[in-house]
């Protein structure tokens, strides 16, 4: 499901650093990390920490379902800009295709959200945002990007979800993982590329959330994904 759905009320916390798995008991995912879904889907992703490969991860399973984990947060881009974490994708569809609607299905994809303020939008967006709002909840965000891991698509792609135009999604990597591949981004850089416009009429705005995604509600895929802690800093 493509469209970012009803992710968060306004739950805000002061930590910069997100609660780990690895210390987690195995079974349901740590608080304040919260499962969020869209009930008009009656499947749900599956999340659970489990032990892997000698410590503890999130295992992410889809089976043409919908759900997020998410994780809110009220903390600056300038004071934390770096993101890192380590994932894996050991099973995904090729029918899958997220430049399509009809497609738009994925093992695993971490998303930022941003506490942006609709007067730093252009007019059209802005009236995007308000019909998103009205449809699924005020907490809607008005941008987001997402690191995502696909079937087909290059690496280093960046591209619009196929919904709208407020979700930015960076292909990292693509197909089966041989192992665990980890990340790290520059928050500040990747809102620049992402959102041109807003970078260049005001300050980075600061992080509303972040949330593991998987889904294959659109295409009926199965999925399974890992993924470890996550972390915000310098």
């Amino acid at each position: 499901m493509a469209a970012v759905g009803v992710f968060f009320a306004a739950a805000a916390t002061a930590a910069s650093t997100l609660t780990p798995f690895s210390t987690a008991k195995p079974g349901t995912p740590p608080a304040p990390w919260r499962l969020t879904t869209l009930p008009k889907i009656p499947r749900h992703t599956s999340y659970s920490i489990v032990e892997r490969d000698g410590s503890k991860v999130l295992r992410v399973e889809a089976d043409a379902s919908y759900a997020n984990l998410l994780r809110p947060l009220q903390t600056d881009v300038a004071a934390t800009p770096r993101l890192s974490w380590r994932w894996r994708v050991e099973q995904l569809s090729a029918q899958t295709d997220i430049t399509r609607k009809e497609g738009d299905d994925l093992p695993a994809r971490l998303c930022v959200m941003f506490d942006l303020p609709l007067s730093r939008l252009d007019a059209e967006d802005r009236v995007a945002v308000l019909i998103g709002r009205a449809l699924f909840g005020p907490d809607l965000p008005a941008a987001t990007i997402c690191y995502v891991w696909d079937a087909r698509l290059p690496e280093g792609t960046w591209l619009a979800n196929a919904y709208t135009a407020r979700v930015m999604m960076l292909v990292l990597r693509r197909g089966i993982a041989q192992g665990w591949e980890a990340e790290e981004r520059d928050l500040r850089s990747d809102f620049a590329r992402a959102f041109p416009h807003e970078a260049t009429n005001g300050p980075a705005p600061r992080i509303a959330a972040v949330a593991i995604m998987a889904d294959g509600d659109n295409t009926g895929a199965h999925s399974l994904a890992f993924v470890g802690d996550i972390s915000l800093g310098r």
